[in-house]
């Protein structure tokens, strides 16, 4: 195992001048130039057709503040903030719009060299597939006119104004085309993603660079924690602003304290950044840096023989439960809390989709439809929020008990008409737990979930209809050392435990065969 994790942080960045760096003064002078002289001709044919004299008037007005600045721009080089955004926003939206149009272009290659040689692909061993993949895409990640040899994009015109992606491009694509392959690609299990125009695009570590307007480190250490502290970052060759330069805005509140924190170790070299990615919010009006973080796991003593087994249940969200000690266990959530609180958000968007198809148009209907996104993100951030508060309390769990793996129910390919598993996301909750587990050294296994729920952990046994109730498990074999309790054992500990010991790790979809072994596995005729 290695010494370190990676993780990604979500950073808010406000465009910035670099007015010492030549090369993005160039950048944004000539952007500013040609857009400036767009509007200006935009609105004086927009006054030629304008009849009404106000309207008139408050265009005339708009072209004379974009000429002054055009005029000051010349003259004296300075940039108004407005341009400062206009080219920033312009520059990250173009650059969304270019690697999108170029992933989903190399897509559609390498999706016909398949078709084109689908049996005799399908036929080669995982390496030399692999190998096969790597050497198709040497042409589709060349520049175009490259002199090393041909390019995808010698005859396909996508423009990119970053000029190269690196190596995070090529890297991430590269792994998505070979994980697809592997599972299934070429039979039709699976199909390849399409990017869309506001995808995130990729910025290579050597494009990125973080600096401060402290005198050192320690001057740093003691003003971050201020209101509004000066600390940027950078996007362009060898992590200097020469494409675009940022202020890091960390807000108020929320998460703040981590995010300064996490910066700090970044400043000082205990985090390494690697390469990320830049996008635009929903709204379009934020720019997100997805900043990817490598991290030191942090030490701590974890026993081998000790692993949490954690069971998604109705009336409990979480139940963790040790493979080797039946005392220690810990409930975690309430099922009742969590489909309540979904179901009043859910139940306001369907009264509010309801109201929209009663509106035609207008104005009104404009405002319901921004009023129904608003509750869609709502409800989203409440199931990351709750996925975020089970996760950490697992993850603890295992710290406290010196555990050295964390046992997950897989329920992949799982059609269930649970209302707990349909009202969260058990794939974001198993994420969450396996990022912040990593950090500890922890890992996280998935188990085959069946029959987990119907087998005593305390003897083994099996027969139907031992779950007498959503709660309570009372083990058929008279000679179970369960008999001596009062009212059985809890039925999702029970489970939990089973999870703990089971030996079925799978990490793909369930299907009949691997049903047929947990039938083995547990001995059940």
């Amino acid at each position: 195992m290695t010494d370190t994790t990676t993780i990604t942080r979500k950073l808010q960045l406000i465009p910035e001048s670099a007015l010492n760096n030549s090369k993005w003064n160039k950048r944004c002078y000539d952007y500013c130039i040609n857009a400036w002289n767009n509007k200006i001709d935009y609105y004086n044919k927009k006054v030629k057709t304008q009849k009404d004299k106000e309207s008139k008037e408050r265009l005339k007005l708009k072209i004379t503040q974009l000429q002054d600045d055009l005029t000051n721009l010349k003259d004296n080089g300075a940039f108004t903030k407005q341009m400062v955004n206009d080219y920033t926003y312009n520059l990250v939206r173009e650059a969304m719009a270019s690697e999108s149009q170029r992933k989903n272009c190399i897509i559609g290659y390498m999706m016909s060299e398949f078709n084109c040689n689908n049996r005799e692909i399908r036929s080669m061993g995982i390496k030399d597939r692999n190998n096969l993949i790597n050497e198709l895409l040497r042409k589709a990640y060349r520049v175009a006119n490259s002199k090393v040899g041909d390019s995808l994009f010698d005859d396909v015109d996508i423009p990119n104004q970053l000029g190269r992606y690196g190596i995070s491009f090529s890297q991430s694509l590269t792994k998505k085309i070979k994980d697809a392959v592997n599972q299934g690609l070429l039979e039709g299990k699976v199909s390849l993603p399409q990017y869309k125009i506001n995808s995130p695009f990729t910025i290579e570590k050597a494009a990125m660079g973080f600096e401060h307007g402290y005198d050192d480190i320690d001057d740093l250490y003691q003003n971050i924690h201020k209101n509004n502290p000066k600390i940027y970052f950078n996007f362009g060759g060898n992590g200097n602003p020469t494409i675009a330069r940022f202020k890091i805005n960390v807000g108020t509140k929320g998460n703040r304290k981590e995010l300064l924190s996490t910066l700090l170790k970044i400043y000082d070299g205990t985090y390494q950044y690697c390469g990320s990615s830049i996008q635009l919010d929903k709204t379009g009006t934020k720019i997100i840096l997805n900043l990817t973080i490598k991290m030191p796991i942090q030490e701590s003593i974890l026993r081998e023989d000790t692993i949490v087994g954690v069971d998604l249940g109705i009336a409990v969200p979480a139940v963790c439960a040790l493979n080797n000690n039946k005392f220690t266990r810990e409930y975690i959530g309430n099922g009742d809390n969590l489909i309540r609180e979904r179901t009043k958000l859910q139940n306001q968007r369907k009264r509010l989709q309801t109201a929209l198809t009663m509106t035609k148009g207008g104005h009104g209907r404009k405002k319901k439809l921004q009023a129904l996104e608003r509750l869609k993100e709502k409800e989203k951030n409440f199931v990351n929020t709750y996925c975020h508060k089970v996760s950490s309390r697992v993850v603890n769990f295992a710290i406290k008990n010196r555990a050295k793996y964390i046992n997950l129910e897989d329920l992949t390919g799982y059609d269930t008409d649970d209302k707990i598993l349909r009202n969260w996301s058990y794939y974001k909750l198993q994420q969450q737990i396996t990022y912040k587990a990593s950090r500890y050294g922890i890992e996280v296994r998935r188990v085959i979930p069946s029959y987990t729920s119907q087998v005593c952990s305390y003897c083994g046994h099996y027969e139907e209809g031992q779950r007498k109730t959503q709660s309570q498990f009372v083990c058929g074999n008279p000679d179970c050392i369960t008999h001596a309790f009062k009212c059985g054992v809890n039925a999702d500990y029970n489970a939990a435990v089973n999870i703990a010991k089971s030996k079925l790790f799978y990490d793909k979809r369930i299907t009949g065969i691997q049903i047929n072994k947990a039938r083995e596995y547990y001995q059940i005729a």
